[in-house]
């Protein structure tokens, strides 16, 4: 069988995560920002798709009919973005403010490349207690907030209600295991047609690590443990981290409810949900980007299906402040207004993430976000009890904390290949890709013993 790099989904997700698919045209011509002031200029690093900048560029020039500070905004896709940012870093010229990814947090945290928060965000003003804890102390490193959360999202199960009615099967809940899954993915995998091809899918498969590593945590496996130590091979968690992939893999190859990577590709991934060829998926609520725009048909959704625990990943995002900085003030008065609850609104309203602050969750622009149940008015809730990206924040697991991960996790996409397209079974994947992470370890603890030298 050809290889076909999963890489391409690797590519997409980095795409869409928290901003929909960007496009080429510059969205926010005619949005001009003032490039200087009396109290200041700073560079602010973003990405974004163009809706998400035109809210963005909305906010701050909100921001600047309050303040006489100057904003230089510098846009990167968000494929290249953390490239990019390191780039500005090791140049030495960083951006004042930007955008961080939680797995880019560790690295620049840990090497003293962020300014310290905590005297700022203890303004009774600013109202720290209104975030999440969870996402306060996911960016935390020591004993010092580096990051304000300016939204985050759990991974859940997307439904197609229609194609559940038309199979007879009960709709996704809480109470859902593997076995369900399975057996609702089959019932909803069809021949339409009868000319011996699948016209219409159960689940739609992604090969990236935080889709899969959501199936790991649920079969009691990890990655990492609690204290840093690489234990995907180690007998204790090899079994449990071989079924869940291998879970995956047979879901394309074995049962057949799940294109196969070359279908996928062609199908498109949010695409083959949004035309009925998928009948599940699995995202997080940057999906309803898309999703809002479906018309002819009901969907809804979930938290995942759960095995021996009940487990989702969990990412975020945030705005820093660069240690190198030279007026800190002005950069704290932009982060703060960002991530204010006016500037956090649209976050709500348009499904691009879940906003950081509780009391705006709490709100109608959340609860009843009008983009998002223009089309799908069964979608508003009445408490954000009632909803599956609030319900998962329980059960959630974030990345590894570390600063090989992001190395490693492309490692394992690579890796994992071999299952995926059904070449290998998992347990010797996991095995072969030991001592390529080993060897990963050793180097960046070899690279951190010179960094703290320098």
């Amino acid at each position: 069988m050809k290889r076909l790099s999963i890489l391409a989904f690797i590519a997409v997700f980095a795409v869409l995560l928290f901003t929909g698919c960007e496009r080429e045209e510059d969205a926010t011509v005619g949005l001009r920002l003032r490039e200087t002031g009396s109290e200041g200029v700073i560079t602010f690093k973003m990405w974004g798709d163009p809706e998400e900048r035109v809210a963005v560029y909305r906010v701050l020039q909100a921001f600047q009919k309050e303040h006489d500070i100057g904003i230089k905004v510098v846009h990167s896709d968000s494929l290249s973005y953390s490239d990019k940012l390191q780039a500005m870093f090791a140049g030495g010229t960083p951006p004042d403010v930007f955008y961080l990814h939680i797995q880019d947090f560790y690295n620049y945290s840990s090497r003293g490349l962020l300014y310290p928060l905590d005297e700022f965000a203890r303004d009774p003003s600013f109202d720290l207690e209104d975030f999440y804890p969870e996402l306060l102390k996911a960016f935390t490193f020591g004993d010092s907030l580096y990051g304000i959360p300016k939204d985050w999202t759990t991974f859940v199960l997307y439904y197609n209600m229609d194609l559940f009615d038309e199979a007879g099967v009960e709709y996704p809940n809480a109470k859902w295991t593997w076995d369900d899954f399975l057996q609702a993915a089959q019932k909803l995998t069809r021949d339409k047609t009868g000319d011996g091809i699948i016209d219409q899918y159960g689940i739609l498969i992604e090969t990236w690590a935080d889709w899969y590593n959501v199936w790991v945590y649920q079969n009691n496996g990890k990655i990492f443990d609690e204290d840093g130590n690489w234990v995907f091979a180690r007998a204790r968690y090899l079994d449990n981290n071989a079924q869940a992939i291998q879970f995956l893999g047979d879901m394309i190859n074995k049962y057949r409810v799940a294109p196969d990577i070359a279908t996928a590709l062609q199908l498109g991934n949010y695409e083959s949900f949004m035309n009925g060829r998928a009948a599940m998926c699995m995202y997080g609520r940057w999906a309803m980007l898309r999703f809002k725009d479906i018309r002819n048909f009901r969907w809804d959704y979930s938290v995942p299906p759960k095995n021996k625990r009940q487990a989702t990943s969990i990412v975020a995002v945030s705005l820093a402040i660069s240690s190198e900085t030279k007026n800190p003030d002005a950069a704290w008065k932009l982060i703060e207004f960002v991530t204010s609850y006016e500037g956090q609104v649209f976050t709500a309203e348009a499904g691009l993430a879940v906003p950081s602050r509780r009391s705006l969750v709490n709100s109608e622009s959340y609860l009843k976000a009008p983009e998002v149940i223009l089309n799908q008015p069964h979608l508003a809730m009445n408490s954000s009890k009632e909803d599956p990206f609030i319900q998962a924040l329980d059960f959630a697991v974030w990345v590894p904390a570390n600063p090989y991960w992001l190395e490693i996790r492309a490692k394992l996409d690579e890796q994992l290949e071999d299952v995926f397209l059904g070449n290998r079974d998992a347990k010797s994947v996991i095995l072969r890709v030991d001592t390529v992470v080993n060897d990963i370890i050793a180097g960046a603890e070899i690279e951190e013993m010179i960094w703290d030298e320098e």
